[in-house]
């Protein structure tokens, strides 16, 4: 999210407030009590606290970090979902059709699971592992929680960076700084292959255009997502 000024375009920014931080420490309190859940259960967790608030833009944004930077989420089944469903269709075959027969073949390859792994294998995990690889059936397993304001800084830096995704180019203008400076500088343009045109020298300073995501014949999300790594490095 970003306002426009003339020819200056602002990201929008959370200022740390006690309102801002509330917000914050809330979902990670959320996730925090998410750990050993599916990913559907805290989707539904996230609706209700987004409800009809005029911020669920913001709450919404808060939870994908909190996602994707500080959360792992696994499969969890007694064997691979693909061969734990197998299983099942070959042993329900091989039973008489009837009311009870889904619950007696999860009952008996829970038995025989239970004897081939060499540890209890319970119904309840034979039903959880049959669709387990599906996303929203992934289980929360670690979170790390960052700070509230933490978590508010690094908001802030991907509304700075979702800029960069729409940039045809970017200028930099680096001065009198030291040559370890200037090689740390070179060495990110290069780790994250931008395209730049380089001018100047260490002791007057460098120029530097590098080619945004909109200037290539093909916009590129992996290009843009790599200029947007040169923002904290």
């Amino acid at each position: 999210m970003y306002r426009l000024n003339g020819e200056s375009v602002i990201p929008k920014q959370l200022a740390l407030t006690p309102q801002s931080l509330e917000t914050a420490q809330e979902l990670i309190d959320l996730f925090q009590q998410a750990v050993g859940q599916p990913q559907a259960y805290l989707n539904q967790q996230l609706q209700q606290i987004e409800g009809e608030e005029t911020d669920y833009r913001i709450k919404r944004g808060l939870a994908h970090l909190l996602r994707s930077g500080f959360s792992t989420f696994d499969i969890v089944s007694p064997l691979e979902p693909t061969d734990l469903r197998q299983r099942v269709f070959a042993l329900s075959a091989q039973l008489v059709p009837g009311l009870q027969q889904s619950e007696q073949t999860l009952v008996t390859l829970a038995q025989q699971l239970s004897q081939e792994l060499e540890r209890d294998i319970e119904v309840a995990h034979v039903r959880q592992g049959l669709y387990a690889d599906l996303q929203e059936n992934r289980i929360l397993v670690a979170f790390e929680p960052p700070t509230a304001a933490a978590l508010l800084h690094r908001y802030n830096l991907s509304q700075v960076q979702g800029v960069f995704y729409r940039a045809s180019q970017i200028s930099l203008n680096a001065h009198r700084n030291d040559p370890g400076e200037y090689k740390l500088m070179f060495r990110y343009l290069k780790l994250f292959r931008l395209m730049t045109y380089i001018e100047g020298d260490a002791d007057h300073g460098f120029t530097i255009a590098i080619d945004g995501p909109t200037s290539l014949f093909k916009p590129s999300t992996r290009y843009g997502i790599d200029i947007a790594k040169l923002i904290p490095a």
